[in-house]
C-alpha cells in the first residue's frame, strides 16, 4: 500500500523537486530551537503583544478560532518536544496549555486547520503516518479519528501540504494535497461516514504544488478552495451545490503574477458578495489581492505598492473585520510582524506591529493565524 512507503516516497520527492521542496529539506536539517506562541491583539485603539507561555512550538503550523457561547480563545500547534498537538486556550481571565496527546505525532511542515460549532471543536492535522486525522472535542472529551482510514482511501497527504477545513453543517469537509499532487476532499455528511474525493480527477484540473499553502471557505453549501498548480498559478476549486469545477485565476486576471512560496488566505467579506484571495507575488514579492464579486470577473491589485509597505518574507494571513468589511493582511519582514490594512474602504496603509508593541522577534518560517471579533483583532505567531 502507499502508506507503507510514505516516508521513502516523500523524501524522494522532496530531494528531486525544486525551489520550495529544497527549501523544506533545508528547514528539516536545522536544529530545533525553543519557540513560544505570542498573541498580538487590538482592542479598537491599542495593540498589545503577549507571550502566552505555552509549550515550545514545533515548526510550521498554527490554527486559531473562537468558541461561543463560552467566549473562549483557542490556538492549536505542534509541540516541539513530543510532536503532540497542543492547545492554548483563554477562559476569559487566563491562558492555559493542554497537551492533547493524540494517537500519532504531527507530520512536520504540514498544516493544521480547525473550526468550532458552538463549543464543539474540530481540528485536523497530518500525522506522522501520513494520514489525515481529526481531533474532536465534544464539549467533554477529546477523541482522535484517522479519517484517511475511516474513508477507506489510500491517498496519503504530502509533507508540506496545508489544509483547509470547514463545515456546511452538518457536513464536515477537509481539503489537502496528496503525495501524487492531487487535491483531495475528505468529507462526512453526518460527522462519521467519511468519504474521499479526488478533486483533481473530478475536475480534470492540473497537479498541485503541494509544498504551498491552500485556502478556502464556504457560503452555505457553496464551497471555494484555492491552491497553486505546478506553474504557481492560483486556482479555484468551486462546488456549486451540484458539481466541482476548476478555474485558473492567474490566467483569468491575465497580467497577474504567479505566486511565491507562502501561504494564501481567502474569504468572503462579511455582509457582501465580495470574494478575496491573498498571496505573495513570485516576481515582485509583493502581497497581491485577487478580487471578485459573487465569483464573477476577477481582478488583481498590488497591495504592497498601494500601501507602500515592506517586502514580506514567506508567511502571510489575511482576514476582514467582522463588521465593516475592512481587510487586514499580516506578514513578516525580517523578524517584525507587519500589517497592511484599510483606514478607509478605498485606501491602504501599513504599520510595523512589532515596533509598535515592542513585541517578540517573529520566526518567518512558521505560519500566522488569527481572526477578528467585531473590530478587535487577534493574531498568533511564533517567536524566533
Amino acid at each position: 500500500m502507499i502508506r507503507q512507503t510514505t516516508l521513502k516516497n516523500t523524501l524522494s520527492r522532496l530531494h528531486h523537486a525544486v525551489c520550495a521542496f529544497g527549501f523544506l529539506i533545508a528547514l528539516a536539517a536545522l536544529p530545533a530551537l525553543g519557540q513560544q506562541i505570542h498573541q498580538l491583539s487590538y482592542n479598537g485603539s491599542t495593540w498589545t503583544d503577549q507571550d502566552l507561555n505555552g509549550a515550545l512550538a514545533q515548526q510550521w503550523a498554527i490554527s486559531a478560532f473562537y468558541t461561543t457561547p463560552n467566549d473562549q480563545f483557542h490556538v492549536f500547534y505542534g509541540g516541539l518536544d513530543s510532536a503532540d498537538l497542543q492547545q492554548l486556550f483563554y477562559n476569559g481571565s487566563s491562558w492555559s496549555n493542554l497537551d492533547l496527546n493524540q494517537a500519532v505525532g504531527l507530520y512536520q511542515f504540514s498544516g493544521i486547520s480547525g473550526f468550532s460549532v458552538g463549543n464543539f471543536q474540530y481540528v485536523f492535522y497530518t500525522g506522522s503516518d501520513g494520514d489525515v486525522h481529526q481531533m474532536l472535542y465534544n464539549n467533554a472529551n477529546w477523541a482522535d479519528t484517522d479519517v484517511t482510514v475511516a474513508s477507506g482511501t489510500s491517498a496519503i497527504a504530502s509533507n508540506g501540504s496545508n489544509m483547509v477545513a470547514f463545515t456546511t453543517s452538518p457536513a464536515l469537509h477537509v481539503f489537502y494535497t496528496s503525495s501524487d499532487s492531487h487535491v483531495h476532499q475528505l468529507y462526512a455528511t453526518n460527522g462519521t461516514n467519511w468519504q474521499d474525493q479526488d478533486l483533481t480527477v473530478t475536475t480534470k484540473g492540473p497537479n498541485a504544488n503541494f509544498a504551498y499553502g491552500m485556502a478556502g471557505f464556504n457560503v452555505g453549501n457553496f464551497q471555494y478552495v484555492y491552491y497553486l498548480d505546478t506553474a504557481n498559478h492560483v486556482h479555484q476549486l468551486f462546488y456549486n451545490n451540484a458539481s466541482w469545477s476548476d478555474e485558473d485565476l492567474t490566467a483569468l486576471t491575465k497580467s497577474s503574477p504567479t505566486a511565491e512560496f507562502s501561504n494564501m488566505s481567502a474569504f468572503l467579506i462579511p455582509g457582501t458578495k465580495k470574494m478575496r484571495v491573498y498571496f505573495v507575488s513570485g516576481k515582485t514579492r509583493h502581497i497581491t489581492q485577487f478580487a471578485s464579486t459573487n465569483n464573477g470577473k476577477w481582478s488583481s491589485s498590488d497591495l504592497t505598492k498601494k500601501a507602500k509597505g515592506s517586502v514580506p518574507d514567506e508567511q502571510i494571513v489575511a482576514y476582514p473585520n467582522a463588521t465593516g468589511g475592512k481587510v487586514n493582511v499580516y506578514y513578516i519582514t525580517g523578524h517584525d510582524i507587519n500589517r497592511i490594512y484599510q483606514p478607509t474602504a478605498t485606501t491602504w496603509a501599513t504599520e510595523d506591529l512589532t515596533a509598535l508593541t515592542n513585541g517578540g522577534a517573529a520566526d518567518s518560517i512558521d505560519q500566522l493565524a488569527g481572526f477578528s471579533l467585531n473590530n478587535d483583532q487577534f493574531l498568533y505567531y511564533v517567536v524566533d
